[in-house]
């Protein structure tokens, strides 16, 4: 270690306020850290981001979203118990049948 690393002389805002001063050196130093961080993490995001939005991957189809996720990749309902209305399901598999390959209703339940 270096003697500027580990020496005192930047000891954090609070603790340099208290002693009558305002170094706020390493208030300065996380604050450009946070910069950084968001800067690289949209540099190297948004390009992902942009490739999804243009190959149509970025979002599912508003049925799909209104039917469920579950509904469409697991054939069931994970939380909500009484489920999507059956003609919503129905036109998600037609939907999807044609699109992607045969996709199966799932099992009808009655409620006891």
């Amino acid at each position: 270690w270096s003697s500027d690393v580990c020496s005192s002389k930047h000891v954090g805002w609070f603790y340099s306020w208290g002693k009558g001063s305002g170094d706020a050196n390493l208030l300065l130093c996380e604050f450009v850290g946070i910069l950084w961080i968001i800067t690289w993490v949209s540099a190297t995001m948004i390009p992902f981001f942009i490739a999804l939005n243009y190959l149509g991957m970025f979002r599912v189809d508003a049925l799909e979203e209104e039917v469920g996720l579950d509904i469409s990749h697991h054939k069931g309902a994970a939380y909500d118990l009484a489920g999507p209305s059956k003609e919503d399901v129905e036109e998600l598999v037609a939907r999807r049948s044609t699109a992607h390959g045969k996709v199966e209703a799932p099992a009808a339940t009655e409620d006891a």
